[in-house]
């Protein structure tokens, strides 16, 4: 808590910034995020060939403009809002924004807009009353405007032919293109696309949770880049460009586009990747050891027997001999470090976890420790090959070896000071 004075010298007690209920700027950016997300959910359902789109066009204030195969559009508008402020009604601001916008495109661009879409993470009033969008859409379907009821639903309508100068006619033709649906929530949307959308691709059959993921991550920096700058006259300058004329802002408008192509190049490149597991310090380097005295004075600490010890020696020699020769082999190095790092990693989990399930607090527990590392790495050379990149039992033995001597596994509790400190390793 943050206490101040005021200027009675009372203290007043002020809530912590990391506290504060409602941070505006965090939910901006969450309803900016769905829209972005949602535009890999519809990018998905193309690439899948679930909807009849060739490509899509992403704007940051204009959310989606869908190109379908015959050559028309679909004019997406994404809508979120707190399910605690209840559903959208008809003359909320942002339902009567995205219509007014929908009449004018329509107008401006005559007979290239096949349907206008408003999407939201929350309900649209569904009612007979004037405040219903659904039953505005309805009733201009199967009614004239004089013909609607209640009343309002025939005077929201004159407002929309006021406001944009546009015939009754062409508003009521417009209303009849347009449509709701309700998406995923604001706090389930990245769940539901990758399980219900990536997942479900043939392409990412057998793909581990977290390809999947990788995947979504990669397709949602792919969206929010083609929508983070905002042009001008940008449906008009797609338009001409689509056509093959000249176009000042083709470049900044093909950045935006996400083509068919677009995705199954993200889906092919993130599927065969390696998944790296990560660390919070990265071994930058691979160098071979100074002594393996630390590595031989923490396993006899835990009781191992000596001839364990020497076999582990030349298994810890070996895996550092095999190591530092295939990183000089190979032309990226780089990458071969991170294949590394993902090795020593898996190795050292093993290891902590035999340790946690056979530690003792009263006893030696080494030899019963180093028989479950063995035991798990075996399944793991056996059973996870591509975690390993193919990597040999006894070369990942070698690793706990490495790893002991780098003081990131031990066999006992560590003695009073550090076992450095009782070991001198610089022989």
């Amino acid at each position: 808590m943050l206490i101040n004075k005021n200027e009675d010298n009372k203290p007043q007690t002020h809530l912590p910034i990391n506290v504060l209920s409602n941070d505006p700027g965090d939910e901006t950016q969450k309803r900016f995020r769905y829209q972005h997300t949602f535009t890999v959910l519809v990018s998905i359902q193309m690439f899948a060939g679930n909807i009849p789109y060739k490509e899509l066009y992403c704007e940051h204030h204009e959310d989606i403009l869908a190109v379908r195969e015959d050559g028309t559009y679909d004019g997406w508008q994404i809508k979120t809002k707190q399910l605690s402020d209840g559903p959208f009604e008809l003359r909320d601001a942002a339902i009567k924004g995205s219509l007014l916008r929908f009449i004018k495109l329509d107008l401006e661009f005559i007979d290239s807009f096949s349907k206008f879409i408003i999407i939201s993470n929350c309900p649209f009033r569904d009612d007979d009353t004037g405040k219903s969008l659904i039953n505005l859409l309805e009733q201009v379907r199967n009614k004239s405007s004089q013909e609607m009821k209640p009343r309002d639903l025939s005077k929201f309508v004159d407002e929309l032919v006021e406001e944009t100068g546009v015939s009754i006619e062409n508003v009521i033709k417009t209303l009849k293109k347009t449509e709701t649906l309700v998406g995923p929530g604001l706090d389930d949307i990245d769940a539901k696309i990758i399980n219900d959308h990536i997942g479900k691709l043939p392409e990412c059959t057998g793909a581990s949770v977290e390809k999947l993921r990788i995947l979504h991550r990669r397709m949602c920096e792919k969206i929010y880049l083609a929508s983070s700058k905002l042009l001008e006259r940008a449906i008009n300058d797609y338009a001409v460009l689509s056509r093959g004329e000249a176009c000042v802002a083709a470049e900044e408008i093909n950045a935006k586009r996400i083509t068919k192509q677009t995705v199954e190049k993200i889906v092919h490149e993130n599927l065969n990747a390696n998944v790296f597991l990560s660390a919070r310090s990265e071994v930058n380097d691979i160098s071979p050891a100074k002594s393996s005295q630390l590595m031989m004075y923490k396993m006899s600490s835990g009781f191992i027997d000596m001839e364990e010890i020497e076999i582990m020696e030349d298994l810890r020699a070996n895996s550092e001999d095999y190591f530092l020769t295939n990183s000089f082999k190979v032309e990226d190095r780089q990458g071969y470090l991170k294949e590394f790092n993902q090795i020593k990693k898996i190795v050292q989990n093993q290891s902590i976890e035999a340790k946690s399930r056979n530690k003792k607090e009263e006893a030696p527990y080494g030899s019963e420790m180093l028989h479950s590392i063995e035991d798990r790495l075996k399944d793991v050379a056996f059973n996870r090959t591509k975690d390993v990149f193919d990597c040999p039992y006894e070369i990942l033995k070698g690793l706990v070896g490495i790893l002991t001597n780098e003081c990131k596994v031990s066999f006992s509790k560590e003695p009073p000071g550090g076992w450095l400190k009782n070991v001198n390793v610089t022989d």
